[in-house]
């Protein structure tokens, strides 16, 4: 596995509890913050991701089970011209 070297800059105060974490965890500051990459990395998905995720879970309601709000916003869509 390749690596590449980066340069970044932290706010004195995260710099310090980043060194301090590190110590007690007899770990490198490099390989804590590699893990914060790995951990971001994991939770942060596309827009596609998520809707192949919940496509077909949901069936489509009728407009007269609509709550109240939702039901304004799709007849002022619907009742748009069309272009």
């Amino acid at each position: 596995m390749g690596m590449k070297r980066i340069q970044i800059q932290l706010p004195d105060d995260e710099f310090g509890k980043l060194k301090n974490a590190a110590a007690r965890e007899h770990r490198s500051i490099a390989d804590c913050i590699r893990e914060g990459i790995r951990l971001f990395l994991g939770r942060s998905r596309t827009a596609e991701g998520d809707l192949e995720e919940i496509a077909g879970k949901f069936r489509p309601q009728l407009v007269k089970d609509l709550k109240p709000h939702d039901r304004w916003l799709v007849e002022s869509i619907l009742s748009r011209p069309k272009r």
